[in-house]
C-alpha cells in the first residue's frame, strides 16, 4: 500500500508516518517544512510544498491508495481573528485536494477532523458521532465543512474516505512553544518554573489521549473495510479539568505549577468527552496508553529535547 501523508512532518504526521513505515508501507511525504526533531525514515520519499501547489500535489498522489490529510494552517484562536483567511488556507484547498483525489482514483481519503469544535456546546455527554454539530469558532466550522465535502465526493464520485474526530492528542514531538496543547505546554512550563495562564476558573473539561493510540485508530481506519459508518470520535474516555491536569502535571513534573488565572474565552466550549464506542465496535480501537503513563513518557521525551529545538520549529504549522 502507497500512502500519502499531507502534513507528514508535523507532530500527528510524523508519528504516523514511523508508523507506516514500520509497518512496511511506501510513504510519501507533502509538508512545507522539514521535521521538527527525530529525523524522517530513509525510505520516506519527501516532496516539500504547499498544498496551494496544484502541479506538486498531483505529483504526490502519483500511485497513492491512501491519502491522510493532516495539514491545517490555523488553531482555534488564530480561525476567529480572521474567517475569511481561514476558508481560504483551510477550506479550499482541501476542496482542491479531494478533486486530485478523485482524478488519481485514490481508495480513500482519512481526514482528521475535531471532536473538541465541530459540536460545539455539549447537549450530551459523553458526546457521540450523532451530537449535533453547531461548531462556535471558524475552525470548527471550516473541519465540518471538508467532512461535508468528503461527504458529497463519496456520492458523487465514489471517492471514499474516513474521518476522525479526535478530542485532545498529546505526546513527544508537541512543541510546547506554541499557543495549543495544554499537556505539552503545562510540562513545560511547569518543568522550567515558568507561569501557566489558565482561561477561566480551570474547571473546562477536555479528554485527553496519547498520539499513539491517534496513530493507531488512522491506521486502522485507512485498512478496515468501512460500512455505513465513516466519520469516529477518537479519545481517551475521561473528562479530565484543568485543574486536574496541573495537579498531575505536577506530579509527573515533581514541582509546583505557578497558575495565573484569565477571564474565560467566548470560543472555549466548557466540557468535552467523547463517545468512542463507535471506533470500538467498527475499528476494534480503544486507547491503550493510560494518561499518567502517556504524561511520564511526554515528560521523558521533553526533558531530553533542547529549547534550541523548540524555537527552532515554533513557527511551523502543519499538525
Amino acid at each position: 500500500m502507497r500512502a500519502l501523508v499531507i502534513g507528514g512532518n508535523g507532530f500527528i504526521g510524523s508519528h504516523l508516518v514511523d508508523k507506516l513505515v514500520a509497518s512496511e508501507w511506501d510513504v510519501v511525504v507533502f509538508d512545507l517544512h522539514e521535521r521538527r526533531y527525530d529525523p524522517m525514515p530513509p525510505q520516506v520519499h519527501f516532496i516539500r510544498g504547499d498544498i496551494n501547489q496544484s502541479y506538486l500535489i498531483r505529483e504526490a498522489l502519483t500511485g497513492a491508495d491512501i491519502v491522510f490529510h493532516l495539514a491545517w494552517a490555523t488553531i482555534h484562536e488564530t480561525s476567529n481573528q480572521d474567517p475569511a483567511a481561514d476558508v481560504s488556507a483551510n477550506l479550499v484547498p482541501s476542496i482542491h485536494l479531494l478533486e486530485a483525489c478523485q482524478r488519481a482514483s485514490v481508495h480513500r481519503v482519512v481526514f482528521i477532523s475535531s471532536g473538541g469544535t465541530v459540536y460545539g456546546l455539549a447537549r450530551e455527554l459523553p458526546i457521540p458521532e450523532t451530537h449535533p454539530q453547531n461548531p462556535i469558532t471558524a475552525y470548527g466550522i471550516t473541519k465540518l465543512a471538508v467532512e461535508k465535502y468528503l461527504q458529497a465526493f463519496k456520492h458523487l464520485y465514489d471517492l471514499d474516505y474516513a474521518i476522525l474526530r479526535p478530542s485532545v492528542p498529546y505526546g513527544p514531538r508537541q512543541n510546547p512553544l506554541r499557543r495549543q496543547g495544554a499537556i505539552a505546554v503545562f510540562l513545560y512550563r511547569v518543568g522550567h518554573g515558568l507561569p501557566i495562564t489558565i482561561w477561566g476558573d480551570g474547571s473546562t473539561t477536555r479528554d485527553y489521549f496519547y498520539i499513539s493510540d491517534l496513530v493507531d485508530a488512522l491506521i486502522v481506519s485507512a485498512e478496515r473495510e468501512l460500512g455505513e459508518n465513516h466519520i469516529f470520535n477518537i479519545g481517551g474516555g475521561a473528562e479530565i479539568s484543568l485543574n486536574q491536569l496541573i495537579v498531575l502535571v505536577e506530579e509527573t513534573v515533581g514541582q509546583k505549577a505557578v497558575v495565573e488565572y484569565s477571564p474565560a474565552r467566548k470560543f472555549d466550549a466548557s466540557r468535552i468527552v467523547l463517545d468512542t464506542r463507535l471506533a470500538c465496535q467498527e475499528l476494534n480501537w480503544r486507547p491503550r496508553v493510560s494518561l499518567a503513563q502517556g504524561l511520564a513518557q511526554t515528560w521523558a521525551w521533553m526533558s531530553a529535547t533542547t529549547c534550541t529545538n523548540y524555537v527552532r520549529s515554533s513557527s511551523a504549522l502543519c499538525d
